[in-house]
């Protein structure tokens, strides 16, 4: 998260619903006004990034970001979508 950069439009819709959704983010929140998610460019290359992420150490998934990417060529929805399972795979 980051205080750098304007404010994403949704963002305050985003804070309102996830408050509504878990009460433990409200004191968070409310503590930390000026923070919000940094993004990485591209919002689906950000979400395809996070899933890789989460599922390994930043290392390898530098690494397996690193050969998703030079094999898409272009990391967009219309690419990905294209692509089959073995595609995805390599």
């Amino acid at each position: 998260m980051s205080a750098l950069g304007p404010r994403p439009r949704w963002w305050a819709r985003a804070c309102t619903e996830l408050a509504a959704a878990d009460a433990k983010f409200v004191p968070l929140i409310e503590a930390h006004p000026a923070m919000r998610l940094a993004a990485r460019g591209d919002a689906f290359q950000t979400l395809a990034r996070s899933v890789i992420g989460q599922q390994i150490s930043v290392k390898a998934a530098q690494s397996v970001w690193n050969r998703f990417a030079a094999h898409c060529v272009s990391v967009d929805p219309d690419t990905v979508v294209r692509m089959d399972a073995e595609g995805l795979r390599a």
